[in-house]
């Protein structure tokens, strides 16, 4: 008899079901714990959007990663609905990431020798898009940036776990690592130990603690992003409008989701008026007609954010058996399907398709030194 390879996920959320669903289709046995229910922080409050051009502002092995992981969303979706019957609800609408202001004109026109797109004037971004501002200086179209519905790809995902045989543990936090022979080989739960040969920690800015006991101190901090949903008579537009500090994203269901903010404030997930505030502001500006539309609710997550706005993924080197995949900040829905591959890769023993020296947690030690 054949002894399957083990593996714990420490962490529910988009990036820790993409693995424990890559894992298990390795054949790993999958347990997957969270402190508390599947996917009830930054990952369902995220807006959704895919977008490995808008998001990112200069070249480099980053952009290549995020462009790498929209390649795979499409087929990856398709496969999880194919499976569950329950549709991520992929939308394939570029965005517009129009100028307001001249200096964000400046900006957006810097990434040219890079993006590969062309400039659009104000009435080529206008002819896109009618109902945006007739301020709108001019912009880009990101024809590939497409968007998915978190909620939905969460039950999609929770629904391919349950059929794929994970076992799922919410309301189980872990409390610590377990340690033997100089190897990571479980963690300590409430309830007692679980063992397993790979430890995989997902938790998002909640990690951080986890981590140290592990001998690994990583800088990791939470970074509220308030989110609003309106219903207007009928959508304004139908490719997701974006603007310095303000994204506009139209639903299958007849609403808009306008986020979003960026502020440090520890983990106080509250929403505030004075932020729903300072994004209908930008969100006016840049689409008029939102005024008119009918005010559905507000919600806030807290994104794992890193020092150097990269994330975590890879091993450790004084610490076999553990491997760490956190800090995706705003990047976490659009990096899960190219994330969980590579953690595969990882705990399957295999070279890493992609180079995980610029993401590698033991950078954190190097720059130390």
């Amino acid at each position: 008899m054949t002894v399957r390879e083990s593996a714990i996920v420490v962490g529910g959320g988009i990036i820790g079901c993409s693995i424990a669903y890559e894992l298990t289709k390795r054949g790993f046995a999958v347990t997957l714990l969270d402190k508390g229910g599947l996917n009830e922080e930054a990952s369902t409050a995220a807006a959704g959007m895919l977008g490995a051009h808008v998001e990112i502002h200069h070249d480099g092995p980053f952009y290549e990663l995020c462009k790498e992981s929209q390649r795979m969303y499409r087929p990856w979706t398709e496969e999880l609905y194919e499976l569950t019957g329950i549709s991520p609800q992929y939308t394939p609408e570029g965005i517009v990431r129009a100028a307001l202001t001249e200096d964000d004109e400046l900006e957006l026109r810097g990434r040219l020798p890079w993006i590969g797109c062309s400039w659009l004037s104000a009435d080529e971004i206008r002819a896109l898009e009618p109902a945006l501002s007739p301020n709108v200086r001019g912009g880009l179209y990101f024809e590939s940036d497409h968007q998915i519905h978190p909620l939905h790809l969460a039950r999609s995902l929770q629904a391919a776990l349950q059929l794929s045989g994970c076992r799922v543990m919410p309301w189980m936090p872990a409390l610590g690592v377990i340690r033997e022979n100089g190897r990571v080989c479980g963690v300590r739960c409430p309830q007692g130990p679980l063992y397993a040969d790979r430890v995989i920690v997902t938790a998002g800015a909640w990690g951080g603690e986890l981590l140290e006991g592990a001998g690994l101190k990583l800088p990791l901090f939470p970074v509220k992003g308030q989110c609003f949903a309106v219903r207007p008579a009928s959508l304004p537009i139908r490719k997701t409008a974006f603007t310095q500090g303000c994204y506009i994203i139209p639903r299958q269901d007849g609403t808009l989701t306008i986020g979003a903010t960026q502020l440090e404030v520890g983990f106080d997930k509250q929403p505030t008026a004075a932020g729903i505030a300072a994004v209908y502001a930008k969100a006016e500006a840049l689409l008029p007609c939102v005024k008119e539309a009918a005010f559905l609710k507000t919600w806030a997550g807290l994104r794992p954010g890193t020092p150097d706005g990269l994330p975590y993924i890879g091993g450790v080197a004084g610490a076999p058996g553990l491997i760490v995949a956190t800090g995706h900040y705003r990047n976490g829905i659009l990096l899960a399907p190219v994330t969980a591959k590579l953690i595969g890769q990882l705990a399957s023993g295999e070279t890493p398709s992609t180079d995980l020296a610029p993401y590698t947690p033991e950078r954190v030690h190097a720059a130390q030194a």
